[in-house]
C-alpha cells in the first residue's frame, strides 16, 4: 500500500509548534501506517530566533544526521523559555548562537568528530546550515506556509487545524479530507 505524504511544519521559536510537538508522538503512532510523515523545520518572520535555530537543525543534520537533528529538536522545544524574545533581550548574535549552542550540549549531539566549537563556527555557514535551513524555509512558502505548526497532506496545505490536536482530532479532521 501506498502511503499518503504528510508534511508538517515547525518553527523552533514558535509557542504554537511546540504544542504540536508535544501531542507528535502519539498523532505519528496513530496514522504512521497510512501517511509518510517528514516534519521541515521553517521559520516565521517575527520568532526573530527561529532561523539561528533552524540553521542549528540543518548543521548538526548535515553533520551527525536526521535522528540526531531530532534530539536537537526535542531539546530546543523543552528549552524553548532560553531563547524566547523575553529570555534573549537585547542579545549579540554571539550570544545568541551560544544559547543554542548549549541545546546542542543539553541534547548530546557532540562528540570528538563535531564539537560545540565546530557547531559554533559552522552555524552561520552558508553551505553547512544557512543554505539547507533557506531551502528547506522555500519548500514551505512553496505550499503556502506563512505560519506554524502547518500540515500538507497529499500536496495540499490543510486548513482549519489547532496546535493542540491530538490523534483522535486529526482522525476527524483526516476523514473530512477524504
Amino acid at each position: 500500500m501506498v502511503k499518503t505524504s504528510w508534511k508538517v511544519f515547525w518553527d523552533l521559536q514558535c509557542p504554537y509548534s511546540k504544542k504540536m510537538w508535544e501531542n507528535f508522538k502519539e498523532i505519528q503512532n496513530r496514522f504512521d501506517n497510512n501517511y509518510d510523515i517528514t516534519i521541515y523545520i521553517t521559520s516565521l518572520a517575527f520568532h526573530p530566533q527561529a532561523f539561528t535555530a533552524q540553521c542549528g537543525a540543518s548543521l548538526i543534520e548535515k553533520m551527525k544526521g536526521r535522528d540526531v537533528m531530532f534530539k536537537y529538536v526535542d531539546a530546543c522545544y523543552e528549552n524553548q523559555d532560553m531563547y524566547m524574545n523575553a529570555s534573549i533581550g537585547d542579545a549579540k548574535m554571539s550570544e545568541i548562537d551560544e544559547v543554542f549552542a548549549k541545546i546542542a550540549e543539553k541534547a548530546s549531539v557532540f562528540d570528538e568528530s563535531f564539537t560545540k566549537e565546530k557547531f559554533l563556527q559552522d552555524l552561520h555557514n552558508w553551505e553547512m546550515a544557512v543554505n539547507p535551513a533557506y531551502t528547506e524555509h522555500k519548500i514551505a512558502l512553496g505550499y503556502g506556509v506563512f505560519g506554524a505548526p502547518k500540515s500538507v497532506i497529499d500536496d495540499k496545505l490543510v486548513k482549519g487545524t489547532e496546535s493542540a490536536w491530538g490523534p483522535d482530532e486529526w482522525a476527524e479532521k483526516l476523514k473530512s479530507l477524504q
